[in-house]
């Protein structure tokens, strides 16, 4: 399997900014998806970082994740919109 590049994960996760719902990421090791957000903590931002390291933000913190490692975005809306969608 092959990574996503980290612009394009940037790109994915711009639209869902402060949308009610979770962001999944399929990440390279984990038998899980890992959750960028919940009901409680939208995501507020997400940056591309000048080390190539993707940087997102919620009201309680933030995470740093490396996108060489992400292998697909899951969005799952808490409205019918984009239900389960991999994007």
């Amino acid at each position: 399997m092959t990574s996503v590049q980290g612009s394009v994960v940037v790109d994915l996760l711009r639209p869902v900014i402060g949308k009610q719902g979770q962001v999944r990421l399929v990440v390279r090791g984990l038998s899980a998806r890992w959750t960028l957000n919940d009901d409680k903590h939208p995501l507020l931002s997400v940056q591309l970082r000048d080390d190539g390291l993707i940087e997102t933000t919620r009201d309680d913190g933030w995470n740093v994740l490396d996108p060489a490692d992400v292998l697909a975005v899951e969005w799952v809306s808490r409205d019918t919109e984009g239900q389960g969608q991999y994007l």
